[in-house]
């Protein structure tokens, strides 16, 4: 077994709310495997999401991410993952309004320094083509539709290649056809690069096409 992800939480507490979520749940992922996650709302998916993300790390528990204790990673090395090894696609990523699209999706690149890499360049043309917002590259966020502005993020994700992708629910405002595309490219990589995938989704339809299914239930 080849496990990328072992997280043990003991509960993620909301001290304001007085109440706790995630309580004593365990989570180990193989490299490549592709879970979905599902549960009523408030039970904890966006946050769990978060965590495995390296965005949330005011929880009680342990976690090791590619062999390594997260906690014992400095601040630069955290961004650096979150950058380059993790592709996200949440719901509060907000696509900068100032920029165009084609420059958001591009944003990971220039904090790499690779925007002018020919090879990622190429990888940029293929992911726009197949996910078919190549008419809206110069175009700003709020020129565009959520479903347009979906895609854009869902690109700016992938455009790295990560190690692994987040998706908190990538398909919610999208037609069945650009749902395709989304779910087609996401296992296109899976199956090419070995990219683990982990999908928070209420389509159960999307839920049932990946290899496992985690339920979060509501603590009591």
């Amino acid at each position: 077994m080849n496990s990328i992800i072992k997280l043990e939480i003991q509960k993620k507490s909301f001290k304001k709310k007085g109440f706790s979520i995630l309580n004593d749940f365990e989570l180990e992922v193989e490299a490549g495997e592709k879970v979905s996650i599902v549960g009523e709302s408030g039970v904890g998916k966006t946050s769990l999401l978060n965590i495995i993300g390296l965005l949330d790390t005011q929880y009680q528990g342990s976690y090791k991410l590619f062999d390594s204790s997260v906690k014992n990673l400095s601040r630069n090395i955290l961004a650096e993952w979150r950058n380059q090894k993790i592709g996200f696609v949440l719901q509060e990523s907000a696509l900068i309004n100032s920029l165009t699209i084609e420059d958001n999706i591009k944003l990971p690149l220039l904090y790499a320094n690779l925007e002018k890499d020919p090879s990622v360049q190429e990888r940029f043309k293929q992911i726009i083509n197949k996910i078919g917002i190549e008419p809206i590259l110069k175009k700003k966020p709020l020129e565009c539709s959520g479903g347009q502005r979906s895609r854009a993020v869902f690109a700016r994700a992938i455009i790295m290649n990560p190690k692994v992708i987040l998706s908190d629910e990538p398909t919610a405002s999208l037609d069945s056809e650009n749902k395709e595309k989304i779910i087609n490219l996401l296992f296109d990589m899976n199956k090419e690069f070995n990219t683990t995938i982990i999908t928070v989704t209420h389509d159960l339809e999307v839920a049932n096409r990946h290899e496992r299914i985690i339920t979060l239930e509501r603590s009591e």
